[in-house]
């Protein structure tokens, strides 16, 4: 038996070289670095909101300064009517109108503590935190001596003198061209009674075209002064307020406010009822400036 030799044994015994391994992929290639701070397209798109925020801010605040702010600084009201109302009614109705008050006390013939007059007058516009000065009586009438008369006789001489009551008066002011409630407050705070009279004629709706007696003449304290209003072509409905039970000057206030006219009756009542409104007519809706007569106690 041939024996093989050591080439041949070491042949027969080589194992297969394995199979070469797949390359490997190629790695990506590395990502580029990103660009140093944003873009500018991205720094204006991020900054418009902000902006429209504070427009936003900035309207809001104007708008309440204008509707707020600014109405409370210069709002106005119109002053109520106190005259023939006691002191102690009288100005705790200002005060809580937002009004201050002065009231100055002298001579009348009206009863003590009443209110004779007011300045401004009722219906007048005044703005919030300003003064209405009110005349107050003391109870007490200005009275003057008259010249001493002498009555002769032929047994005896008397010599008599006599002291007379004198009704004081007050300059007429000169309101024609204003507004009727305007014009029947300026009245009023004069020391008169405003009657409002409707009439037709040229100029604007609710303004007086005349007035009786005529401006700056001199007339009794607490007699009537006449105005007349022009009607105008238009005249829309009005509800007329109920005053009865207000005092004269507040009754014919809110008339007035309303788009009518006024005129006081006066009737003889119980004390209580003094300067009370005691009835109105007509009543219900009325045309504009329909004069609307109140009943007064006296």
């Amino acid at each position: 038996m041939r024996i093989p030799d050591e080439t041949e044994i070491t042949q027969a015994h080589e194992l297969p070289a394995p199979p070469a391994a797949p390359p490997s992929p190629a790695a990506p290639p590395p990502a580029a670095p990103p660009p140093a701070g944003r873009p500018p397209g991205f720094v204006i798109a991020d900054i418009w909101p902000w902006l429209g925020l504070l427009g936003v801010v900035v309207l809001a605040g104007l708008l309440v300064w204008l509707f707020v702010l600014r109405d409370r600084s210069h709002s106005t009201s119109r002053v109520p009517g106190v005259v023939g109302m006691q002191q102690q009614q009288a100005i705790p109705k200002l005060t809580g109108a937002g009004f201050n008050v002065k009231a100055i006390v002298g001579p009348s013939a009206k009863p003590r503590n009443l209110v004779v007059s007011q300045s401004p007058g009722a219906g007048a516009r005044l703005a919030h935190g300003r003064t209405v000065t009110l005349h107050v009586s003391n109870g007490h009438s200005l009275s003057a001596p008259s010249p001493a008369t002498t009555t002769a006789a032929t047994t005896t001489t008397a010599t008599t003198t006599a002291a007379t009551t004198t009704t004081a008066s007050a300059a007429v002011p000169s309101v024609t061209g204003e507004d009727d409630a305007t014009a029947a407050g300026q009245v009023e705070a004069a020391g008169f009674v405003a009657e409002t009279d409707p009439v037709a004629g040229s100029g604007t709706a609710g303004t007086v075209s005349a007035q009786t007696p005529p401006a700056g003449g001199q007339a009794p304290a607490g007699s009537v002064v006449r105005l007349s209003v022009v009607t105008g072509s238009s005249r829309p409905a009005k509800q007329v307020p109920d005053v009865v039970g207000q005092k004269a000057a507040a009754a014919r206030g809110a008339l007035l406010q309303a788009g009518l006219t006024a005129k006081t009756v006066y009737k003889q009542g119980k004390a209580a009822s003094v300067g009370v409104v005691l009835a109105e007519s007509p009543t219900g809706t009325q045309p504009a400036f329909t004069q609307i007569t109140v009943t007064v106690g006296s």
